[in-house]
């Protein structure tokens, strides 16, 4: 596979994701080596877990992108709504409505 920027052809080899090193088993990933795992099997599986919850967050955060937001107020309708505030009348304890418990 070649780049426009590449001015010579690269090679490119696919190594295997789950590998022993020191007596114990780890997998590779993107974000560098996992492990270590007792077993090759419990090294895999915790390989195939790692990728269906990558798989899972991206489907997730893909679904986020595509929800409607509701849109932020502006500093011009907050300073709005604090002038009505301040406006508004004042309650005292005298014209607080009466509570019939």
């Amino acid at each position: 596979m070649r780049r426009r920027e590449d001015h010579e052809d690269k090679t490119y080899f696919r190594s295997e994701r789950v590998f022993a090193m020191n007596g114990q088993w780890y997998f590779g990933a993107r974000e560098g080596d996992c492990g270590p795992f007792r077993t090759q099997e419990i090294a895999r599986a915790a390989l195939a877990r790692f990728i269906n919850e990558k798989v899972e967050l991206a489907a997730f955060q893909k679904s986020r992108e595509h929800e409607v937001r509701k849109p932020k107020m502006t500093l011009a309708e907050r300073l709005k709504i604090a002038d009505v505030a301040a406006e508004a009348p004042s309650r005292t304890l005298d014209s607080a409505p009466e509570l019939l418990i």
